[in-house]
Formats: structure tokens, C-alpha cells, sequence
């Protein structure tokens, strides 16, 4: 087995003080939710990867942070594809790595997953060549296939998405009084987003989380563009809250199931709501209508 540069016996991607001062290749590298299914045992989150169309490169590696606070351990489910686990060869130093959350990789043809020991799920090409080429994913284009089983309920995740070496790295640094002239490393020009993925919700999944979620989503994150849909629904979650915080279980349930049914309402082709948006509090809202 090829692993990517970078990638050693410990699994950890390397990083460079000259990543911030380098353009990437990546205009953008995306980890889109296209569905989250409950099996009854445990999640089924599978995604979409797309390079946009203005990149210069193609997209060789891709991944998402499942850390986990310390003490949740470094448990896996199955794994469909290639998978290499870090934390759980043999007489490996665990204080070395990140706890993560329960989690088993879906890999399409062509592509396997790592699970280093900075507690990041990456996928990259497994067929050869420099860095995936061969496997990558070229401007404009998306791979489908990339999915991921954990019992653990959704949140907001950083991703991460690297170019080929073919597109960032084939000529070398001029060599200086320190150092040889060398090749710069993919990982240098690595493009950060969001997505969804497994999260720990420590102390339980509640209506005050759902609510901060919404406010990323609304804000920073323009999953929900409109603020025509945006304020209606962070009211709906508000009278939850205030009726939950009175003891009113009643009222709260028929809020919030309001507040799941608006984001039915809003999510589709041509809709204000965007997938990860609507899975991550569709998904997140409905646990919470039968635990409350």
C-alpha cells in the first residue's frame, strides 16, 4: 500500500509554516451531506465531494474532523473500502492521539480511508500516480460513494481538501544556505470548509445547541442564505425553548415539530435551504421530539 506524502507509521498529515503564504491550487473543496439515514444501530452520513469549478488542480485527499473530548476513546465501526486505523495498531503510543468519535468509513472504488492520530477521517486515491492524480478529483467535477456509519448525532464540522502534487508541487524551491532544493508538499496548499459529521454533544443533544447551530448556519456559514427564512425559524426554536424552560412539554414538542416541518418546507432544488443545513437540524430537531 502507497500511502499519500506525508502520511507516516502515526498516521499524522504534515503541516508548514509556509501553507499561509502560499495560494492553493483550491478554490474551494467541499464535503456536501447529501443524506443522513438512522439504521437503528447507528448513522449512515454520505456525502458528496466537489472541487468548484474555478480550482486549478485537481483534489487529491480529502477529510473531516471527528475529535472527540478525551476519554471518549478511539472505537470504530466496520469499514467498507481500505481503512487504516492509527490508534488501533499494536503497542502505538495512544497519548499520542486525539480521542474520536465512533465512526466507520464508506470508501467508493479507487479510494481508501485514514484515521490518523490528529483525529481527522480522510479519503485519498488509491490507485497510484502523484498524490491521487490518478484518483483525483478534477475541477468542476464531484465523487459521490464517500460515506461514514457512527452512532454519534450531527454537528458542525471543519473539512479539509488537498491538491494533487501534479498542481501545486512539481518545481522545487531553489536550494539556500540551510537546505537542499526541494519539492514543497501537498499538504502546504490544503483548503479548509465545513461540513456536517459525527460530533460528541457532551451532557446530551438540547434545544440550546440547536439553537446555536442555527445561528452559524444563518451566519457565518450561509447555509440558510434568506434571512426571510432564517428569522421565522430561529423564532419557532426560541418559543421551544421558552416553553420547555416553563415545563410546557406540549407546547415545546409542537414548536419544535413546527421548526422541522418549515425546514421540509424550505429545503430542495432551488430552495433557500442547502443540505447540510437541512440534515443537521432536520435530523438533530426529530431526536429531540422523541427525547423530550
Amino acid at each position: 500500500m502507497r500511502l499519500p506524502r506525508c502520511l507516516g507509521m502515526a498516521f499524522g498529515v504534515c503541516t508548514s509554516a509556509l501553507a499561509a503564504q502560499r495560494a492553493s491550487p483550491l478554490h474551494g473543496a467541499y464535503l456536501h451531506v447529501d443524506d443522513v439515514a438512522d439504521s437503528g444501530t447507528y448513522y449512515i452520513y454520505r456525502y458528496r465531494v466537489v472541487n468548484a469549478p474555478d480550482s486549478r488542480g485537481g483534489l487529491a485527499m480529502f477529510s473531516v474532523d471527528v475529535s472527540a473530548p478525551r476519554g471518549t476513546g478511539f472505537a470504530t465501526l466496520p469499514a467498507t473500502g481500505g481503512f487504516d486505523h492509527g490508534a488501533g495498531y499494536p503497542q502505538v503510543d495512544l497519548t499520542r492521539f486525539k480521542d474520536h468519535v465512533q465512526v466507520g468509513p464508506i470508501s467508493p472504488p479507487n479510494w481508501r480511508a485514514i484515521l490518523g492520530r490528529g483525529a481527522t477521517l480522510a479519503w485519498y486515491g488509491d490507485h497510484g500516480g502523484f498524490e491521487g492524480d490518478i484518483d483525483s478529483i478534477a475541477p468542476g467535477d464531484s465523487l459521490s460513494g464517500v460515506a461514514l456509519r457512527s452512532p454519534y448525532l450531527l454537528g458542525i464540522r471543519r473539512s479539509w481538501g488537498v491538491p494533487t502534487f501534479k498542481s501545486c508541487c512539481t518545481e522545487p524551491r531553489p536550494a539556500t544556505a540551510s537546505r537542499e532544493a526541494e519539492h514543497p508538499q501537498s499538504s502546504e496548499f490544503e483548503l479548509e470548509s465545513w461540513t456536517v459529521g459525527p460530533s460528541a454533544h457532551p451532557g446530551g443533544l438540547n434545544l440550546t445547541i440547536i439553537r446555536a447551530d442555527l445561528q452559524q448556519v444563518c451566519g457565518a456559514l450561509r447555509w440558510i442564505a434568506d434571512g426571510a427564512v432564517c428569522g421565522p425559524l430561529q423564532a419557532t426554536l426560541a418559543r421551544a425553548a421558552a416553553a420547555a424552560q416553563r415545563g410546557d412539554r406540549s407546547a415545546a414538542t409542537d414548536a419544535l415539530r413546527g421548526f422541522v416541518d418549515a425546514l421540509d418546507a424550505q429545503h430542495g432544488p432551488g430552495k433557500p435551504v442547502n443540505d447540510n443545513a437541512y440534515w443537521l437540524l432536520k435530523v438533530n430537531g426529530e431526536y429531540l421530539l422523541t427525547h423530550m
